[in-house]
């Protein structure tokens, strides 16, 4: 699988975006291979956009664990919800809902592609739907931290491109790789 041709799946619009905004191939496969070596009880990908990271991760994993994408945008989800069903991976669901209000706590895995990156800047934005501002930002990463810090010690959250900051409290950072297409990261929830 190649991201030309996951990508030629979806809407002519969002294929533009795809080096920007959806997870690439190689991601997901990477975290498939640390995946493979875990006890896993489920997997979130917070702010799922059109659902690659989901769908691609369930095709890999067949199946093995449930998987749960969460996204705001409802155009979005009704993308993801659409290649769900052609593709008939039954052990993902796609919620349409923010993770910033609703978050999902009890998984043991969760996947971050820097999922507020479009409330601080307006370069290769999805729309302009979300509000964009720097306090507006630094706002929800602590509300994102706070959800993270809430969950059980031993969860991981898997991070490309970070999580929107750079200090995670109650968690310890216990694998980095620096890719020449960005930073991929493991951290895990210890006190």
């Amino acid at each position: 699988m190649t991201d030309q041709n996951w990508d030629s799946h979806l809407p002519l619009p969002y294929q533009s975006l795809s080096h920007y905004q959806w997870t690439p191939i190689q991601i997901v496969e990477l975290t498939w291979e640390y995946l493979q070596k875990q006890t896993i009880r489920s997997v979130v990908d917070l702010g799922s956009g059109v659902g690659k990271f989901c769908l691609h991760l369930a095709t890999l994993s067949k199946g093995r664990f449930p998987i749960v994408g969460i996204e705001d945008r409802s155009d979005l989800f009704t993308v993801s919800e659409t290649l769900r069903e052609k593709w008939n991976l039954s052990s993902v669901s796609f919620l349409n809902q923010s993770f910033l209000e609703d978050f999902p706590l009890g998984h043991s895995h969760y996947y971050a592609f820097n999922p507020l990156y479009e409330t601080m800047k307006a370069s290769f934005s999805i729309d302009m739907q979300k509000e964009k501002s720097a306090l507006l930002f630094l706002q929800s990463v602590q509300i994102l931290k706070n959800h993270l810090f809430r969950c059980k010690v031993g969860t991981k959250l898997i991070t490309y491109h970070g999580f929107g900051g750079s200090v995670l409290p109650g968690y310890q950072l216990v694998l980095k790789k620096e890719l020449e297409m960005g930073e991929w990261a493991v951290w895990e929830r210890v006190v």
